[in-house]
């Protein structure tokens, strides 16, 4: 999504009839911005007394109604035009140009929010390039980048919460604690709950999840954890980080996860944990990986990294197997601004662990009980989270019929496109598709400007990362083949032509 911040004139131009006439220019603006979801129209809060000033003067001259009544009516125009477009607040540290004040702040406010202000303001223009832009030339730049969609837009998750954000943030930096604390402590119960687990304990980042959470377990140099061979190295890297051993298992060429059924062939004197991930955000079958792990005495690690909400057999994930690791990296369902991860369970034991793990080993300040680590949830990012697990579900649905269009509309490509079981309600993290000509099909999305990710394009055992391990190329060939011909098709929660899309794949597959 791209930011706009409308200069005075554009906004009194359309408000007053006699200057929409003068001024086509600022109409057509106006019904750009608004007839356009790719776009985020702001005005400065530091305009909004100079619009009033302006709108009551020039009504005074053209209309016969009393101060009251013109005033009525300029309440109303503003009262409206802030339905449309949102306030950017003039930020306290700006450099005020006494020159100009109204334009300064007017830049500040844009600056905040990394927008660009359409003006007819060729004075502001001269003096702010690289900000001011003439409303002839945004009329220009909408007709060539329109088309454009990015595999992800996190600037627009950003500007849909804005105001609940700036809250949650305004919050913990007004409260004077930064590590832990109630922020922290709120959004774990709230996503335990969420989760319908009874624990959660956040910490600094995903893999930090996976690699306390076996820790937890009890995990030793030398045990083995058995991990998808299909998966994001991060899974592979916590086994590693205890000193223990990975063990790949292939996965079910339809659903892309482990195969449950190759699992026990795999399970040896040393192996301690089963460690499913629950891909792209299609949850794993859980209860046959939950029958092993109890007839051998095993642990059971999920990695729910990409799965924030989706449910295995009508229950959501959070508490099937011992411990579920979280990411809450920024492109994830439920993302925050920067790194942040947790861990939810059942097992106060385990919470409790991580609890002490997280925090230098200590329970109590200056007493270290073990030797742990520095792996905190940040409360400012606890506080995005809060307010972004309040729209998960809503933008899982987003997700959800995005997949829904695109799986409806794509049958007849040629694309190989996701299998959903039936005791499956994926979070839709990714919408990954597969082609024979991958890498050409994405270049040509690519020309069409549509953006799209492989994910991921080297599996883990064909990383130098692990060479030690003698996995060499055709050891896991499900894993490389799927490697080899998938790609992931935009399905953010504000991704709004899905029909762009399609049409672009439909022509593409067709010649």
């Amino acid at each position: 999504m791209i930011n706009v911040l409308l200069d005075n004139n554009i906004i009194i131009d359309n408000l007053l009839g006699s200057r929409s006439n003068l001024f086509p220019v600022s109409k057509k603006v106006y019904e750009i911005l608004f007839d356009n979801e790719i776009y985020q129209g702001y005005i400065s809060s530091s305009s909004l007394d100079n619009i009033e000033y302006i709108l009551f003067s020039e009504l005074k001259k053209t209309i016969n109604l009393s101060n009251k009544q013109i005033n009525a009516v300029v309440h109303a125009a503003i009262k409206d035009l802030l339905t449309k477009v949102k306030l950017a607040k003039t930020p306290s540290y700006i450099d005020i140009d006494y020159d100009d004040i109204e334009g300064s702040q007017i830049i500040a406010s844009a600056k905040a929010i990394d927008a660009k202000v359409i003006t007819r303001d060729t004075g502001m223009i001269k003096k702010y390039p690289d900000i001011a832009m003439h409303a002839d030339v945004f009329l220009k730049q909408h007709d060539k980048s329109s088309t454009n969609i990015p595999f992800l837009d996190l600037k627009a998750t950003q500007q849909e919460l804005s105001t609940e954000l700036e809250q949650g943030f305004d919050r913990v930096l007004n409260s004077g604690w930064y590590i832990l604390g109630p922020e922290v402590e709120a959004f774990e119960a709230e996503y335990a709950e969420y989760c319908e687990a009874k624990h959660c304990v956040g910490v600094a980042n995903g893999l930090d999840a996976l690699h306390l959470a076996l820790l937890a377990l009890d995990v030793q140099p030398g045990d083995e954890v058995i991990v998808p061979s299909n998966t994001y190295i991060a899974t592979w890297l916590a086994v590693s980080q205890c000193g223990a051993i990975p063990v790949p298992v292939e996965p079910d060429p339809q659903t892309y996860n482990i195969d449950p059924a190759k699992i026990e062939a795999a399970i040896t004197p040393r192996t301690k944990v089963i460690l499913p991930v629950h891909l792209y955000g299609q949850p794993v079958d859980m209860d046959p990986i939950l029958a092993i792990a109890k007839k051998h005495g095993l642990r059971v690690l999920e990695d729910g990294a990409q799965a924030h909400g989706a449910r295995y057999k009508g229950k959501r994930l959070g508490a099937h197997g011992d411990v579920v690791a979280w990411s809450f990296y920024p492109g994830k369902n439920l993302g925050a601004y920067g790194d942040g991860g947790a861990i939810t369970t059942n097992d106060p034991e385990i919470a409790d662990r991580i609890n002490v793990l997280r925090n230098y080993g200590s329970r109590v300040k200056y007493v270290n009980e073990v030797r742990g680590f520095n792996s905190r949830l940040d409360p400012l990012q606890a506080a995005a989270l809060r307010v972004k697990l309040k729209v998960l579900d809503e933008w899982n649905i987003r997700r959800t019929n995005i997949a829904a269009c695109y799986s409806n509309e794509l049958i007849n490509t040629g694309l190989l496109l996701p299998f959903v079981s039936e005791w499956a309600e994926p979070a839709w993290h990714l919408y990954v598709i597969q082609h024979p000509q991958r890498d050409a099909l994405q270049k040509q999305l690519s020309v069409a400007g549509i953006g799209s990710l492989i994910h991921y394009p080297i599996p883990p055992h064909l990383q130098a990362a692990y060479k030690e391990l003698g996995f060499g190329q055709g050891y896991f060939p499900i894993a490389e083949d799927i490697h080899q011909n998938i790609l992931s098709l935009p399905i953010g929660p504000q991704l709004n032509n899905t029909d762009t899309v399609i049409a672009a794949l439909k022509v593409i597959t067709s010649t």
